[in-house]
Protein backbone atom coordinates (compact mmCIF):
# COMPACT_ATOMS: atom_id res chain seq x y z
CA UNK A 1 0.00 0.00 0.00
CA UNK A 2 1.43 3.37 -1.01
CA UNK A 3 1.44 6.11 1.58
CA UNK A 4 0.06 9.48 0.56
CA UNK A 5 2.79 12.06 0.90
CA UNK A 6 1.92 15.74 1.24
CA UNK A 7 2.84 18.27 -1.37
CA UNK A 8 5.22 20.88 -0.02
CA UNK A 9 8.07 23.09 -1.05
CA UNK A 10 10.72 23.96 1.53
CA UNK A 11 11.01 27.50 0.09
CA UNK A 12 7.27 28.08 0.53
CA UNK A 13 7.58 27.22 4.23
CA UNK A 14 10.88 28.89 5.16
CA UNK A 15 9.52 30.70 8.25
CA UNK A 16 7.62 27.60 9.37
CA UNK A 17 10.80 25.57 9.00
CA UNK A 18 12.77 28.06 11.16
CA UNK A 19 10.04 27.88 13.83
CA UNK A 20 9.98 24.07 13.78
CA UNK A 21 13.78 23.80 14.05
CA UNK A 22 13.95 26.45 16.75
CA UNK A 23 10.99 25.50 18.94
CA UNK A 24 9.90 21.94 18.16
CA UNK A 25 13.40 20.50 18.36
CA UNK A 26 14.40 17.23 20.07
CA UNK A 27 14.31 18.80 23.55
CA UNK A 28 10.98 20.59 23.08
CA UNK A 29 9.00 18.17 25.25
CA UNK A 30 11.35 18.78 28.19
CA UNK A 31 11.76 22.50 27.52
CA UNK A 32 8.13 23.42 26.79
CA UNK A 33 5.98 20.42 27.66
CA UNK A 34 3.74 20.74 24.60
CA UNK A 35 3.75 22.03 21.05
CA UNK A 36 1.26 24.73 22.06
CA UNK A 37 3.52 25.90 24.89
CA UNK A 38 6.39 26.12 22.40
CA UNK A 39 4.16 28.23 20.15
CA UNK A 40 3.31 30.54 23.05
CA UNK A 41 7.01 30.99 23.79
CA UNK A 42 7.66 31.73 20.12
CA UNK A 43 4.94 34.39 20.22
CA UNK A 44 6.74 36.02 23.18
CA UNK A 45 10.12 35.88 21.42
CA UNK A 46 9.12 36.85 17.87
CA UNK A 47 7.65 40.03 16.52
CA UNK A 48 4.07 40.19 15.30
CA UNK A 49 5.00 39.99 11.61
CA UNK A 50 7.15 36.88 12.05
CA UNK A 51 4.43 35.19 14.08
CA UNK A 52 1.86 36.03 11.39
CA UNK A 53 4.08 34.57 8.65
CA UNK A 54 4.60 31.29 10.53
CA UNK A 55 0.85 31.06 11.22
CA UNK A 56 0.07 31.74 7.56
CA UNK A 57 2.56 29.14 6.33
CA UNK A 58 1.22 26.46 8.69
CA UNK A 59 -2.34 27.34 7.69
CA UNK A 60 -1.39 27.02 4.00
CA UNK A 61 0.44 23.76 4.66
CA UNK A 62 -2.67 22.27 6.27
CA UNK A 63 -5.00 23.59 3.57
CA UNK A 64 -2.75 22.32 0.77
CA UNK A 65 -2.60 18.89 2.40
CA UNK A 66 -6.21 18.38 3.44
CA UNK A 67 -7.01 14.68 3.60
CA UNK A 68 -3.40 13.57 4.05
CA UNK A 69 -3.00 11.04 6.89
CA UNK A 70 -1.19 12.17 10.03
CA UNK A 71 1.76 9.92 9.19
CA UNK A 72 2.36 11.86 5.96
CA UNK A 73 1.89 15.22 7.63
CA UNK A 74 4.31 14.28 10.40
CA UNK A 75 6.94 13.15 7.89
CA UNK A 76 6.65 16.40 5.98
CA UNK A 77 6.89 18.48 9.17
CA UNK A 78 9.93 16.44 10.21
CA UNK A 79 11.52 17.16 6.82
CA UNK A 80 10.89 20.85 7.52
CA UNK A 81 12.70 20.56 10.86
CA UNK A 82 10.21 19.37 13.48
CA UNK A 83 11.20 16.75 16.03
CA UNK A 84 7.73 16.79 17.59
CA UNK A 85 5.70 13.61 17.03
CA UNK A 86 2.20 14.84 16.24
CA UNK A 87 -0.47 12.22 16.93
CA UNK A 88 -3.34 13.80 14.99
CA UNK A 89 -4.24 16.57 12.59
CA UNK A 90 -6.17 18.16 15.46
CA UNK A 91 -2.90 18.46 17.38
CA UNK A 92 -1.37 20.37 14.45
CA UNK A 93 -4.49 22.53 14.26
CA UNK A 94 -4.09 23.29 18.00
CA UNK A 95 -0.54 24.43 17.23
CA UNK A 96 -1.94 26.66 14.49
CA UNK A 97 -4.44 28.17 16.95
CA UNK A 98 -1.65 28.76 19.52
CA UNK A 99 0.27 30.75 16.90
CA UNK A 100 -2.64 33.18 16.42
Amino acid sequence: MNEIVPAWDRCAYAALSRFLRGYLHQDAAVEYGSAEAAAHQFRKDADERETAVVHSELESFLADNDGIPISGLTKALEALGSSWRFQSREEIEALLKALK
